[in-house]
C-alpha cells in the first residue's frame, strides 16, 4: 500500500507542483494518474519511486521511505520513465548486468512478453527505435515481478498491435500483491485495464477513486437519454445514476471531473451501510 498523508512535492518550496496531496493506493490494482500536461504527474512518479524528496508531508510506499533511498525499497520497484534511453550492449548483456538486482526476474517471462509484442531481436539496444526501446523496457519492468510497477507514458511510441498486446498482458498479470501506476494521457490506449483512477488538477489531487464506485453513482450516454446531465461533451453527456451500474467512458469521466465541481462531490460522497447489508449513497 501507498499512503500519501500531507505531501507537497516539487523543486522549489515556495512553489510546490503538488500541495496537500492525502491518498491511499491499495494493492491489486491497476491506477491510471490522469491530468493536463504540466500538472505534475511526472512530479508524484518522481516522489514515490524515490527520485525527489517531498517538500514537506509524508510518503509511506510498502512501509519503506522513498526518500531514504535504500536497497531493500528499489528491490521492490520499479520505474519506467517516459523517455527511455537504452546502453550500448546487446539484449543478453543487459538482462546479465541488470537482472541480477531483481530477485523475482523471469528470463522466460521476459522472452514471452518481447515476442507478443513483436520486438525487433538482434539489435544493439542504442540503436533501437522508440518502441522498440518502450517493449524491451516494458517486458524487462513486468518480468521483474516487483511489488510496484509505476509507468510514465508507457504507450507512447507503440503502434496499434503492441499496444493491444500490452493490455493483453496486463489483463493477465496476478495482480494479487501488486499495484501498477500509469501516468497516461493515452486514456483509449488502456480504458479496459484500469480499476482505480487518480486526477490531478490545479496542484491538488481532486479524485482518487474506483471505477466501479464511478459506474455506481454516475451514468454515461447520449444526449436525450437524461433529463438532467451534469456534463455534456457533444453527443456524450454524463448524468447521475439511479439504476444499475453504468458503462463508464473514460474520457468523459475525466472531462467532466475536471470541469465539474457535482461531479466531483457525487463520487466522493460517503456511503452508508444500510439493513440489507448493501450500500447506499448519502
Amino acid at each position: 500500500m501507498i499512503k500519501l498523508t500531507n505531501l507537497e512535492a516539487g523543486y522549489k518550496q515556495k512553489n510546490p507542483v503538488l500541495s496537500a496531496i492525502n491518498t491511499q493506493i491499495e494493492v491489486g490494482n491497476i491506477y491510471g494518474l490522469l491530468g493536463s500536461n504540466g500538472v505534475g504527474k511526472t512530479t508524484l512518479l518522481h516522489t514515490i519511486a524515490g527520485v525527489l524528496d517531498p517538500l514537506s508531508g509524508k510518503v509511506d510506499v510498502m512501509g519503506h521511505t522513498p526518500s531514504a533511498h535504500t536497497h531493500q525499497f528499489f528491490e521492490q520497484i520499479y520505474y519506467i520513465t517516459d523517455e527511455v534511453e537504452l546502453p550500448a550492449m546487446s539484449l543478453e548483456g543487459y538482462i546479465g548486468t541488470y537482472a541480477k538486482f531483481r530477485p523475482n526476474f523471469s528470463r522466460e517471462q521476459m522472452q514471452n512478453y518481447l515476442e507478443r509484442m513483436n520486438f525487433t531481436f538482434g539489435v544493439r539496444l542504442n540503436k533501437l527505435s522508440l518502441g522498440n526501446r518502450k517493449k524491451f523496457i516494458i517486458a524487462f519492468a513486468l518480468a521483474c515481478n516487483t511489488p510496484l510497477l509505476l509507468m510514465d507514458e508507457p504507450t507512447n511510441g507503440l503502434d496499434i498491435e503492441s499496444k493491444r498486446q500490452l493490455r493483453s498482458i496486463l489483463a493477465s498479470l496476478d495482480m494479487s500483491n501488486r499495484t501498477i501506476i500509469i501516468s497516461t494521457h493515452q486514456i483509449a490506449d488502456l480504458e479496459q485495464m484500469l480499476s482505480h483512477i487518480l486526477i490531478i488538477k490545479d496542484k491538488q489531487l481532486i479524485i482518487s477513486t474506483s471505477l466501479d464506485n464511478a459506474a455506481q453513482r454516475l451514468a454515461f450516454g447520449r444526449i436525450g437519454e437524461f433529463d438532467e446531465p451534469l456534463f455534456v461533451d457533444g453527443l456524450r453527456v454524463i448524468a447521475r445514476n439511479s439504476g444499475d451500474y453504468s458503462n463508464i467512458d473514460l474520457e468523459m469521466l475525466y472531462l467532466g471531473v475536471l470541469e465539474s465541481e457535482k461531479i466531483r462531490g457525487i463520487i466522493n460522497q460517503p456511503q452508508i451501510a444500510t439493513e440489507s447489508g448493501k450500500e447506499e449513497l448519502c
